[in-house]
Parts: C-alpha cells; sequence; structure tokens
C-alpha cells in the first residue's frame, strides 16, 4: 500500500527526520542533567539503537502488511517501554527538572500537528490526522506553550488535570489514526489509509514523537504527585 502514496516534498520529509532527532536529543539531554553522565550515554546508545533498527523496518518496507498488522508488533514495543519507564527511578528524577520544563516540553506536539496536516494536504495521511479532521493534539502543544512561563505558580491539581487531559487528547489521537489503517479493526473510512507510518522516516512519529509526548506526561505526573 504504500507504493500507492505519492512522494512526499522535501520539507515534510526532512521534518520527519529532524524533529524526532530533536527531541530524541532533547529527552537524552534531560536525562544527563538529572541522572548523570552514564545515565545520559546509556540513555543516547538506547535511543541510538532504537532510532536506527526503526529506521531500517521503515525503509526496508517489511512493516507494509496489515493483516494482521505487523504495525502492531511495533506499538506493543512501544507500550512496553513507557510501562517499564512508569517505574523508573530515572523519569522520577526527570521531575527534578523546572516545571517550566516539564510543561513546555509538549509544545514540540505544535510542529508535530504542522507536519500531519503537510501530511494530508500532500496526501500521504489520512484527512482525519489534521486538526480540520479529529485530531486536536494541537491543543495541548499550544497551552503547553501558553501555561510554561506560569507552572510554577499553577495549583498542582490544576496542573495534573491538565497534564491527564491532554494525556487524554493523545489517547483519542492515536486512537483515531488506527481506526483509520487498513487493518481489521478499521471503523473510518477514506483515502489514504493510514499506512504512511510504515514507511521511514514517517515511522518515528509513533515510535519517537507520540512515545516522547508519552513519557512527558508520565514524568509530569509523576512530579506532582510527589508535590
Amino acid at each position: 500500500m504504500l507504493d500507492s502514496l505519492p512522494t512526499p516534498s522535501a520539507p515534510l520529509y526532512w521534518g520527519f527526520v529532524l524533529l524526532p532527532l530533536l527531541v530524541a536529543g532533547a529527552v537524552v539531554w534531560a536525562i544527563g542533567r538529572t541522572s548523570g553522565g552514564r545515565a545520559r550515554q546509556a540513555a543516547g546508545a538506547m535511543l541510538a539503537l532504537w532510532l536506527g533498527s526503526t529506521a531500517a523496518l521503515g525503509a526496508s518496507g517489511v512493516l507494509d502488511a496489515w493483516a494482521p498488522p505487523r504495525m502492531f508488533l511495533v506499538f506493543a514495543l512501544v507500550l512496553g517501554f513507557l510501562a517499564w519507564a512508569a517505574r523508573q527511578p530515572f523519569t522520577l528524577r526527570l521531575g527534578d527538572l523546572p516545571l517550566e520544563l516539564l510543561v513546555g516540553f509538549q509544545a514540540f506536539r505544535i510542529a508535530v500537528e504542522w507536519l500531519l496536516h503537510l501530511s494530508v494536504l500532500e496526501g500521504v495521511a489520512h484527512p482525519t490526522l489534521t486538526w480540520t479532521g479529529t485530531n486536536f493534539d494541537i491543543i495541548p502543544g499550544i497551552t503547553a506553550l501558553a501555561l510554561a512561563p506560569w507552572a510554577s505558580r499553577i495549583h498542582r491539581r490544576a496542573l495534573q488535570a491538565w497534564n491527564v487531559a491532554m494525556a487524554g487528547v493523545l489517547v483519542v489521537t492515536v486512537v483515531t489514526a488506527v481506526l483509520a489503517a487498513p487493518t481489521p479493526f478499521r471503523q473510518i473510512a477514506g483515502d489514504p489509509p493510514n499506512v504512511f507510518i510504515a514507511s521511514f522516516p514517517f515511522i518515528w512519529l509513533p515510535t519517537v514523537l507520540v512515545a516522547s509526548a508519552w513519557l512527558g506526561h508520565i514524568v509530569l505526573f509523576r512530579r506532582l504527585r510527589r508535590a
């Protein structure tokens, strides 16, 4: 099915290359800042391995099979990592970063949504994946940017409510994307089906960008509970 998609423009292609690398670099920096140099090196090595292996899978075309969908194996690995990370000391220590950074981190989702909107305009992604469809994930990005300067002055319960609500928006976005993919569970019709995430560099959308957004919510949740 990937063969039926148009060739993405250079801004779209390189946007999905550079943004995940920048976000991954920010995560490694944050781990080094809060857990030390050895943790930074370990995190950098693991992320490099993850980036390289997912890029190779996407470039090979091996994931372009949807009955059953091989991408679900990748999703399972992402969910497994997040479940593991939610109980690790390094995510607790990441909460030592200033609240302004923990909240403002989610602003990278504005760039993600712009790239997704461009993907829809170019016919690469399903129309539901932008703000003119059912994807409202730009709201967490915009509100994060607006709240970040005042994060330390906002009552922790209000901030936690925002954090949980914005994580909920991400859940809806991911579920909608899955329901528009050509799997046996497809509920959202229209062309093109959501197969672009099985190719490089778009595979870094779920494996790096979405995973990083989730990690940010986990860290902030643990920080506010500790507070």
